[in-house]
């Protein structure tokens, strides 16, 4: 075959630059919430998991003069008394710090949408940049020192809600926060000491890191389990990965990297790029039945002798195992504690992973959407809440699986994560002359029959004492008669 020419390569080489992931940012933009999820819910639902109840961050929301929500006011009040605290603390100047942020101004619009910050110029953005952030830090430090209530009934300030931090549309970019913490480490005098970089690049990291760390334990009941979890540590314990070497984009995605186990960019792409050909090459070849497994609701799992277990050693909430424990297979899931806190943050993580230019696994959504294949009704909710996988704060086991069943439709396109998994569950209950299938099917329907409640296992036991009781009685019974034969045989002879 004769060589290409080079008018040949370069036509190839357009193929190259024009692949859709070859030229897409290596983080997704700050964005407004897509229209998938919010047509999910109603106008009101969508205000109250998406949008902020006590403070608008950034410029997403942030209101112009002329339409200023009056519900947000008392929470812009209390910004710029916050802010002003920030700074007041540092022995920087409140020009410097401005300085500070204009001078990357061009960066940090360039993490939102270009038409959603086109309403705003330079100076307006400048400003709401070093308020807003400079009242996020300050917000920050107040919980990790446990002093947010005092100060919130000492000055005057609103008591913000933690989980307006981490909503996709209140967001702030993570550079801002390292420019502000670098601004307050310096120092406008010539003659006093500026801190080295590293150290202040250190308590940065720290600080925001802890922050999201110990907001990570409301999304799971590890408190119920009461498992210690080191806030300082920047993943899992038992998360042995390479940490990303560049920052995040945002809070959201940093408590994100905390709930899957930080892994790194590379490995991470790696991933995504295989999950796809496989996909696309097995769906080429029709080979469609194995690569979508059906899986059936928790009861009739059940009833096929799976059971349900939750973990009880920290680590990724998506983490999943399933395997056999004493000849039972179990499937082992990390414990989530659901409340009407915890479901605008789940919500937005969804939200986050949508979002068109993300470009990594769907670790979040794919774990919500494993959970909602095992769901279907409240009996599904209570069987997975008396497993200890779920902590139901919602008030009622319906209103649980109301929330993972209105958004099954987003979360079936990511059922290919879990692929895996989802293929060995399907296996097992397929083979049900395996005799593994047959001795775990046994004595699950022993179990549901004969010690379905507490007190059948309490009768059960009453039995096996009486039972227990009999047999030494008779075995007693008969040694003393053993005994007394001996004797009268030895008195004969």
């Amino acid at each position: 075959m004769d060589p290409l020419t080079e008018d040949e390569i370069d036509r190839l080489k357009l193929l190259e630059e024009a692949d859709p992931g070859s030229t897409r940012s290596n983080k997704p933009l700050i964005q407004k919430i897509t229209q998938k999820l919010t047509s999910c819910y109603s106008s009101e639902e969508c205000r109250g998991y998406f949008k902020p109840t006590s403070v608008a961050i950034g410029p997403l929301n942030h209101p112009k003069e002329t339409d200023k929500d009056p519900r947000m006011e008392r929470g812009e009040q209390s910004k710029l008394k916050m802010a002003a605290m920030f700074i007041n603390f540092s022995e920087n100047t409140k020009e410097n710090f401005y300085k500070n942020v204009k001078k990357e101004l061009y960066s940090l619009k360039n993490c939102y949408d270009s038409k959603e910050v086109e309403n705003w110029n330079d100076e307006e953005l400048a400003w709401m940049f070093l308020v807003d952030g400079c009242a996020l830090l300050q917000f920050i430090a107040f919980d990790m020192m446990d002093l947010r209530l005092d100060y919130t009934f000492d000055f005057g300030l609103v008591d913000i809600e933690k989980v307006d931090l981490f909503l996709l549309e209140n967001q702030l970019p993570y550079r801002l926060l390292e420019i502000l913490i670098d601004s307050f480490w310096e120092v406008s005098s010539e003659e006093s000491t500026e801190i080295p970089k590293e150290i202040k690049s250190k308590l940065s990291k720290n600080l925001i890191t802890e922050f999201v760390n110990r907001s990570f334990l409301i999304l799971t009941a590890q408190q119920q389990l009461q498992i210690q979890v080191d806030y300082s540590q920047p993943h899992p314990p038992h998360e042995q990965q390479q940490e990303e070497e560049d920052p995040p984009q945002h809070l959201l995605e940093l408590l994100r990297r905390r709930l899957i186990g930080v892994k790194s960019k590379e490995k991470s792409d790696e991933e995504q790029k295989r999950i796809n050909k496989d996909g696309f090459r097995k769906t080429l070849t029709g080979d469609t039945s194995k690569q979508w497994p059906s899986i059936r609701n928790v009861k009739e799992l059940k009833d096929m002798g799976i059971r349900f277990k939750a973990r009880e050693k920290g680590g990724a909430i998506t983490d999943i195992d399933f395997k056999y424990h004493c000849c039972m297979p179990t499937l082992t899931l990390a414990p989530i504690f659901l409340h009407n806190t915890t479901v605008p943050l789940l919500l937005n993580l969804i939200a986050y992973e949508l979002c068109p230019d993300f470009k990594e696994t769907c670790k979040i959504t794919s774990h919500l959407s494993f959970l909602d294949s095992l769901i279907d009704n409240e009996e599904n909710v209570k069987e997975l809440t008396d497993a200890g996988v779920l902590q139901n704060g919602l008030g009622s086991d319906e209103a649980v699986a109301n929330l993972f069943n209105r958004v099954s439709g987003i979360l079936l396109s990511n059922l290919k994560i879990d692929l895996e998994l989802r293929r060995n569950i399907h296996e097992y209950c397929n083979k049900k002359s395996h005799p593994r299938y047959l001795c775990a099917n046994a004595v699950a329907k022993l179990t549901d029959t004969y010690f379905s409640s507490p007190w059948s296992f309490l009768v059960f036991l009453g039995v096996l004492a009486g039972l227990i009781m009999t047999g030494m009685q008779a075995y007693n019974s008969f040694r003393e008669n053993k005994l007394t034969l001996l004797n009268f045989n030895h008195y004969i002879y």
